[in-house]
């Protein structure tokens, strides 16, 4: 039976017996936590601020250049759902607990040839948990870990079939793109942008930091009420929860700014703060935009704060901005863009016969 416990921090990190030794030394004894999701005889440990370096040291392995495998991006979106974690064959493994539910992020980040076993030890641990088989699932996969699972035959299945989802896909530009805006594809970037410097002489730009707390929570309440004005009474509902899962995102990423070595900017105009983005680099040569506001009151804003943004990350060749959310006003943005590459991501079940 699936039960929380607590225990004396451990002396290294519980991993498997064969891990090498230099794995061990990543988390401290007094960073460890002491609870712990017990799970037949296994321990799944809260994913917090304190796990990034672990995460990072895995993520590296994997070397994915999509949003979904940074330990930011993972860390401020998990507001309503626990994470918890294990090193399991030498992989570094996310799971999300919600409500009744135990399912995973990521798929096993870690060496490709450790990967399919490792995720066979995690379809046992959900099984174990959950009241159905069906439950287990794997929400955010990259293509070519499809190449690792072989026949199934490392998931005890006689034929383990797998189901495969589409997830909506990360938009990629080029940085160069974003950042010269030529050719007639971007014609209406450069005339907003223009427009906006015209009207706005006195605006200027920060490097975000804790002395711009209050007013990018007092931007978001702006955004919030002048969004309304344009929303029609059925997409309220849906709007209200999007807005307040970005909301609990953003502060998080604020209280953690500097551990989550991120980096953003703030667009002043009249001494008001007006606009806010921030990202990190997902890899070194692929950035990553996490969140980026402006006052769409005001004509230009958005496009060139995005501009002046992506020129912080032009020894990088992409920027990844992440996926639409299924909302097609922010599919259009985006594609507006003219992306170089799509980010391909499925979700991942087991095919199981009834009965």
């Amino acid at each position: 039976m699936p039960k929380t416990a607590e225990e004396p921090p451990p002396r290294c990190l519980p991993v498997a017996s064969h891990t090498p030794a230099k794995v061990l030394s990543l988390v401290s004894n007094d960073a460890y936590p002491r609870h712990y999701l017990a799970v037949d005889r296994h321990r799944l440990y809260p994913f917090t601020i304190d796990t990034k370096a672990l995460f990072d040291r895995y993520a590296r392995i994997a070397n994915v250049p999509l949003s979904d495998y940074t330990f930011a991006n993972n860390i401020i979106w998990l507001s309503q759902k626990s994470g918890f974690y294990q090193v399991i064959d030498d992989c570094f493994c996310l799971f999300a607990l919600d409500g009744n539910s135990l399912t995973m992020l990521l798929p096993p980040l870690g060496e490709a040839t450790r990967q399919r076993t490792a995720l066979a030890t995690c379809f046992e641990i959900m099984d174990h948990y959950n009241p159905s088989r069906f439950i287990a699932a794997v929400e955010f996969v990259y293509r070519e870990f499809l190449n690792n699972l072989g026949d199934g035959t490392a998931m005890h299945e006689p034929a383990c079939d797998w189901l495969v989802e589409r997830r909506l896909p990360d938009y990629i530009y080029r940085t160069g793109d974003l950042i010269s805006l030529q050719g007639n594809a971007y014609k209406t970037k450069r005339s907003e942008i223009n427009q906006f410097r015209r009207a706005h002489p006195s605006h200027r730009l920060e490097a975000l930091g804790p002395q711009h707390w209050d007013g990018i929570r007092a931007l978001l309440d702006t955004w919030l009420k002048n969004r309304l004005q344009y929303l029609t009474g059925d997409a309220i509902a849906d709007f209200f929860y999007t807005v307040e899962q970005e909301r609990r995102a953003v502060e998080r990423a604020l209280v953690h700014y500097g551990t989550l070595d991120l980096h953003g900017l703030c667009l002043f105009i009249d001494d008001k703060l007006e606009g806010f983005t921030f990202g990190e680099r997902i890899t070194p040569d692929v950035g990553n935009v996490l969140v980026e506001k402006t006052n769409f009151a005001i004509s230009g804003s958005a496009q060139y704060l995005f501009r002046e943004f992506a020129k912080t990350m032009a020894d990088c060749t992409y920027i990844n901005v992440g996926d639409d959310l299924g909302l097609e006003n922010l599919r259009r943005v985006k594609m507006s863009y003219r992306p170089a590459l799509f980010g391909e991501k499925v979700a991942l079940r087991r095919w199981l016969p009834k009965g």
